[in-house]
Parts: C-alpha cells; structure tokens; sequence
C-alpha cells in the first residue's frame, strides 16, 4: 500500500514536521550525550501506532472516512507531543541566561506585578483551585475539540487545528532554543502561606528543576519526570487556549470553551508561573500561524461533500 497516497495533503505535511523533529531528537541525543527512557514513552507510541494502522485499515477498505481521518490526527498529535517534548529537554545549552529580566521589565512597562498579582490571588484560595483544574485542562480540552471535528466530518478545520499546533509548537521551540524563558516561578519566592493558598502548578520546586536545565542542559536519561513545560514566552498554553475555542466556534463546543477559556488568561498567569507578555505573546503566535494554515489549507470549495461537512464548523479567518 503506498502510504503517501493513503494520506491527504495536510497529513502529509504534519508526518514532515513529526520527522523533522524525530531527525533532530536523534541529532541532539547524540551530541548531547543523553538518552530517552523507551520504556517511558513505549505505551504512548504503541497506541498512536496503532491508531495509524487502524485509519490506514480503514481508509483501504473505503470505509468510515470521519473515523480514519480523526484517528490519524490523534496518532500524529500524541507521536508530536512526546517527539517534542523530548527535543525541548534537549534545545537548552548547559549555562544558558534567560531573557527574563526583559520580560519582567516589559510587564512592569504594562503595569503588570507577578508577585502581587499573586498575593492578590492567594486571598482566594477556592478560585485559585479552579485555576488550578482550568490550566491543567488543556491537553483534555485539545483531545475534545480534536475528536468532535474528526467525527463530525469538519475535516478542514480538523487538518488546520492539527497544523496550527504543531507549527506554532516549532516556532515557540525555535524561538526559545535562542531565547530561553522560564516565567516568574524560577526567581520570585512567595511567602509558604501564600503559596500554600495558592496551590501553584509551577510552583518554586519546578522553577528550580527549570534552572537546573538551564545550567546543566539536557537530562543524561529523558523520562516522563522531566516532560514538564519548560518555554514561558510565548506562551503555548494561550496558544491551545485559542485553539479549542476558535476551532469550536459553529459547534455545541464553543460556549463551553468559551466558559473554561475565559479563566485561562489568570489561570496560565498564577497557576502556569508566567509573564503578562508571555500570554500576549502566545496570542500573537496563534493569529499569525492560524492565517498562514489557512492559506496552507484552504477550503475544498470543489468537493461538494467535503464541503457540506466542512459547513458543520465555521472558518476562522478565511
């Protein structure tokens, strides 16, 4: 079976960047000197393999189309998420400054305070756990936006959500491999009580595990422990934010996200330990890369049942 002619165009493209990135993780293991605990990623790998093999089933057999299209676009979106997670352990050079003393001084610019934002926050302690469960929602939110478009046949808006994460993951990657951040958790203590209040997901522990990266660069051996964000500007989780709700928009999804999204702005700020310009930062991401994919995608005007189901979603900017 010719595998190319199995997939669509856009699918073609995310098996590129997937390759890229496994190129470059295989580079890097070796310069660097570190390995990858196989066992650690063996059962996600398994799984998305075999979801490729089942769409691609699938699609030989003419078949259930939503139902290939959907599985091959959550096998691609776990195989880049662990590929891309080992290559962020691996981007930083031991020694590596940050560029957050820039970043502080352009939220103070804003008017923006990290600690007394937090202080503020922590006099909240119920709402601070809802932030809590809102930042740590997103990975779950990107699975839901991405299922509910495979299935209900919005295969355009399926293909340019799965490219808009991807690309923007790359461009973040890059530009955090010439300037890395780490957010406020890293260099601002909070007082115990404060912080207990609070519940931080970055809390200091991580902020310190993050400037061990900084000074002794990759990990000798990359498990699950060291699969933690790493990148505060821009900021990836405003980036999903606007993806699982500007891609639900025409769907029962949308106010939903709406409703959850809405608290992700405090939540990626207290509970995420990042900058103000970090947000603003993600947010400029997703809108640039979103019009470049869909210039890269566009609308298969000439498919009329392609696009009787892509009317199911309505496009973002085209």
């Amino acid at each position: 079976m010719n595998l190319a002619a199995r997939l669509h165009r856009p699918e073609l493209l995310a098996a590129w960047l997937i390759g890229g990135v496994l190129a470059l993780d295989v580079i890097l293991l070796a310069w660097r000197g570190s390995s990858v605990a196989a066992a650690a990623f063996a059962g996600n790998i398994a799984v998305a393999l075999a979801m490729f093999a089942l769409a691609l089933a699938y699609r030989h057999l003419g078949r259930a189309a939503e139902i290939a299209t959907t599985l091959i676009a959550c096998s691609f979106f776990i195989l880049f998420s662990n590929a891309g997670a080992v290559l962020n352990n691996l981007l930083i050079a031991p020694g590596s400054s940050t560029i957050d003393p820039l970043l502080f001084r352009a939220d103070a610019a804003l008017g923006f305070d990290w600690r007394a934002f937090a202080v503020t926050m922590s006099d909240y302690p119920a709402l601070c756990r809802v932030l809590s469960w809102t930042y740590q929602s997103s990975l779950v939110q990107m699975a839901v936006v991405l299922i509910w478009l495979g299935f209900t046949g919005a295969r355009v808006n399926l293909h340019r959500f799965l490219l808009v994460g991807m690309i923007a993951s790359c461009v973040t990657m890059a530009f955090w491999t010439l300037a890395p951040s780490f957010g406020p958790a890293p260099f601002i203590d909070l007082p115990p009580d404060v912080d207990a209040r609070i519940g931080r997901v970055v809390d200091s522990g991580y902020g310190a595990r993050l400037l061990a990266l900084a000074a002794g660069g990759a990990p000798p051996v990359i498990g699950q422990e060291h699969l933690m964000g790493l990148i505060a500007f821009p900021s990836m989780h405003t980036v999903m934010a606007l993806m699982t709700t500007l891609f639900a928009r025409g769907t029962r999804l949308f106010w939903p996200m709406v409703a959850i999204n809405l608290l992700m702005a405090p939540a990626i700020l207290l509970q995420g330990g990042h900058h103000l310009v970090d947000v603003i930062g993600g947010a400029a991401l997703f809108f640039a890369v979103q019009a470049l994919v869909s210039r890269i995608v566009p609308h298969e005007k000439s498919a009329p049942a392609q696009a009787s189901a892509d009317s199911k979603a309505v496009p973002l900017l085209a």
